[in-house]
Parts: structure tokens; C-alpha cells; sequence
């Protein structure tokens, strides 16, 4: 498995620990104002292109490297993202890497292994109580979520000019990370309604070692790297397992469907202002009723839920977990109730203003765009 997709795995493990930090507001901040659907009240805030000598906090922090990067030929932008295309399904690997965000930092050991046409992938949490998530599939099988966050980086080559009317591009040099060489990815959006990142590609195999996610300000909200990675290793090498407390085995094939082709367009809830460049990409029913939409414009993801409550309070608030943004309301339509929550990697004005717009598809077929 990619490591984008791994990453995505991860977050979903750890996504719902960012729920308990919502909080009901009893004095909520003052809401985007609802505007016509021609007129939307969020506008885009564009952003000129930077200059080579730009420095920001954070690229500051990444150029400190000690490294010449005129003494090593650094490929460009097309080349590089060609090699984090290139499926990573077959390499056999092992290490240890850090989560950081707003709440604290986790560390992890990780095991990626193909034996015949399963591949299997280990993650065991080296902070707090002893537990390990295991999640094995064919290699043939891709699924639901895999779609999703497999197009993340692995369609960046061939979505990158569609992708570079939405962010600018550019190597920035070298660093080392968990003692290997790797190639600095700059990601800028130029507009307001996305986040920045900085990709740190490892020279050798293309693996994501490390990850900077940015806001609009150019502060570090999110980090994933690795401090440890073994390469080139036999299955016999994965066999042991540990002996961990709590163990959770998934399987894959079996949760959500082996390439499972996605919806073309949503059949029942829609969103009547997305901000450019978003496109409707699946949807789902999780938990026998809750709908899900799912939105993504290349690189960037939010999902939107639509719950129904019988006699219960919605809740009303918003959270953060790193550079997932989490925004609640109630939604009242034929005298039925929903409990809406965007979740994803969008600023939060823009996750508050998306669920303003939520109706039925047959209440209104036009989709403004900001």
C-alpha cells in the first residue's frame, strides 16, 4: 500500500478521537451569512504566485537541511510527482514514524508486507494503552476509501494540470529524513478555500517520509514523518505478531467492497455552492442510515454526513484535530431532522458556509461555484 494511503488509514483510526474535543456552544461565533446561490457570501481570496526567495515559517523550517542541493540533481516537478505516482503495492517495509498535530504527538510503528496476492499492513501505537490495527486485502482489490485517498497522490501526475489552476508547485531542495535523502514537494493553494503542504519524497523508493500540512498563514497544523524505515525486506520477516492488548483485524475485501465503482453524481442530498475546483467523487450509507458525500479536488478531501435524529438534540459546534476541521449543525427538511457535519482538510469558514448549502437533489439541480 501507498503511503497516501496509509495515511489516509491512519487518519481514519484516529479521526474519531478529534470528536470528543467539539464542544456545544452556548454563545456560537457569529455564522457566514446565508447569501443567494449566485451570490455567494465566502468569496475566494486569491494568492499570488511565490517567488523563489519567498521564505515562510515553514519553508524556513524545511530549508534548514545543511544540504547542497546544486552537488545533487533534483528532478522537477512533473518528475517527481510521476514518482509518487508510481504504486508502492509490492515493497515490502517497516518503521517508525510520528503523528503530530494541535493535541499532542503520537508515535507508531508500521509493517507493510505482499505475501502471494494479499497485502497485509500492521500499525501498532507505541503511546498509551497497548493496541495494534491489522488490515490485509488482495492486491487486486481497492476499496471505497482506497479510491479516494489513493487519488490523493497517486493521480497527482496526471491531474497536475487541472491541479495547477488550484495550487503552485515547486522543488525546494533536499533534506534527510529518518537518515534517508529526500526531495521537498512545496504545494501552495492560490485561493483561501484550501490548505497548503510540503511532501518529502523518499529519493530511492518514491515513499512519502514526511508530511507538512499548512494553513493561510503558513503554520504547521499537521506533521506525519517517519524516524526509522527499513526497505527491502522478506515476508518472513513480518510473520510474528505481538501480543498487543486490544487487536483490531480488518478485512478490507470484505468491509466496503473490492473496486466498488463510485456514484457519478449524488442521488439523494447536494451541495449547491462548492468552492472551485471541488467535485462530487462518492458517496455511501454508514451505520444503516447516515448518508455520506464525498468531495475532492485532487489533493484536498472533505465528506459531508447526514444523520437523522428522533427526539434528540443536534449538536451544534466545531473542532479541530490537526488539519481536520469538524463543523455541526442541525437540518430540518419534511419535518425530518438531520445531524450535519462536514468533516475534512478545508479551512473552517468554508466547512461552516458548505453546510448552509446542503438540500435535496430534487429541490434544485444548479451548483454555484465560489
Amino acid at each position: 500500500m501507498s503511503h497516501c494511503r496509509f495515511a489516509g488509514f491512519v487518519l481514519l483510526l484516529l479521526s474519531p478521537l478529534g470528536l470528543a474535543q467539539i464542544q456545544n456552544e452556548s454563545t456560537p461565533s457569529e455564522p457566514l451569512n446565508a447569501a443567494p446561490t449566485n451570490q455567494p457570501a465566502l468569496e475566494a481570496t486569491s494568492r499570488p504566485a511565490p517567488t523563489e526567495n519567498a521564505i515562510s515559517p515553514a519553508t524556513e523550517a524545511m530549508a534548514d537541511t545543511g544540504l547542497d542541493s546544486n552537488a545533487h540533481k533534483l528532478p522537477s516537478v512533473r518528475e517527481l510527482l510521476e514518482r509518487m505516482s508510481q504504486r508502492q503495492k509490492n515493497l515490502n517495509y517497516q518503521g517508525t514514524f510520528t503523528y503530530q498535530n494541535n493535541t499532542g504527538t503520537e508515535s507508531f510503528q508500521l509493517q507493510h508486507w505482499v505475501e502471494g496476492d494479499t497485502e497485509n499492513q500492521r500499525l501498532y501505537y507505541l503511546n498509551g494503552p497497548e493496541r495494534e490495527a491489522i488490515m490485509r486485502h488482495t492486491t487486486q482489490c481497492q476499496t471505497l476509501a482506497e479510491q479516494l485517498i489513493a487519488g490523493k497522490l497517486d493521480g497527482l501526475a496526471d491531474n497536475f494540470t487541472s491541479l495547477d489552476r488550484l495550487y503552485s508547485f515547486s522543488v525546494r531542495g533536499l533534506e534527510r529524513v529518518a537518515g534517508r535523502m529526500a526531495t521537498v514537494l512545496q504545494v501552495i493553494p492560490r485561493d483561501s478555500f484550501r490548505f497548503g503542504y510540503f511532501f518529502s519524497v523518499d529519493r530511492e523508493t518514491g515513499l512519502l517520509l514526511k508530511t507538512l500540512l499548512v494553513d493561510d498563514n503558513q503554520r504547521v497544523v499537521e506533521q506525519f514523518q517517519f524516524v526509522e524505515l527499513q526497505t527491502d525486506l522478506a515476508p518472513s520477516d513480518f510473520v510474528a505478531e505481538r501480543d498487543a492488548t486490544i487487536t483490531h483485524r480488518v478485512d478490507a475485501d470484505k468491509l466496503s467492497g473490492c473496486n466498488k465503482p463510485l456514484a457519478v453524481a449524488p442521488s439523494q442530498w447536494q451541495l449547491n455552492w462548492l468552492p472551485a475546483g471541488f467535485a462530487f467523487s462518492g458517496q455511501r450509507i454508514v451505520q444503516t442510515d447516515t448518508q455520506m458525500l464525498m468531495y475532492t479536488d485532487g489533493l484536498s478531501t472533505f465528506s459531508i454526513f447526514l444523520d437523522p435524529v428522533e427526539g434528540q438534540l443536534v449538536i451544534e459546534g466545531r473542532a479541530q484535530r490537526g488539519a481536520t476541521n469538524f463543523y455541526m449543525q442541525g437540518l430540518t427538511r419534511a419535518g425530518q431532522t438531520y445531524q450535519v457535519t462536514v468533516v475534512g482538510e478545508i479551512p473552517l469558514a468554508v466547512a461552516e458556509k458548505m453546510a448552509q448549502f446542503i438540500s435535496r437533489v430534487d429541490a434544485t439541480s444548479e451548483q454555484p461555484r465560489g
